[in-house]
């Protein structure tokens, strides 16, 4: 639905073998488009989700011409795990590409490091 209202919005859902969810991502279309003009400084970072659904929030973010920040993709999972990470990254480097230029800030959690 997202992607047929919102013009070049990027949405992924994974489920494991017995269609339980694992993990969403999501960029919109506008988000995408605008990072051309962009500072290539992401950061990325997760958030533990203490609802009754529980899970981890994920989410890439950089900054504009205005100090402010940019929000480039989101994420759902289960867990901040490296699988986890290596699927979001993985996501987000379909919507961002690889450069150079790009550099990324992070807490260093664990999962995150081994990448």
């Amino acid at each position: 639905m997202l992607e047929k209202v919102n013009s070049g919005t990027i949405t992924h859902i994974k489920v494991d073998g017995d269609n339980i969810f694992k993990y969403l991502f999501l960029a919109f279309g506008v988000a995408i488009k605008g990072f051309e003009f962009i500072r290539k400084v992401v950061g990325i970072d997760g958030t533990f989700l203490k609802s009754q659904y529980k899970g981890v929030l994920l989410v890439a973010t950089a900054q504009d011409g205005n100090g402010q920040c940019y929000p480039i993709a989101w994420g759902i999972t289960d867990s901040e795990n490296e699988d986890a990470w290596t699927w979001f990254l993985s996501k987000l480097k379909e919507v961002i590409g690889d450069s150079d230029e790009l550099a990324f800030i992070s807490d260093m959690a664990l999962s995150i490091k081994k990448k």
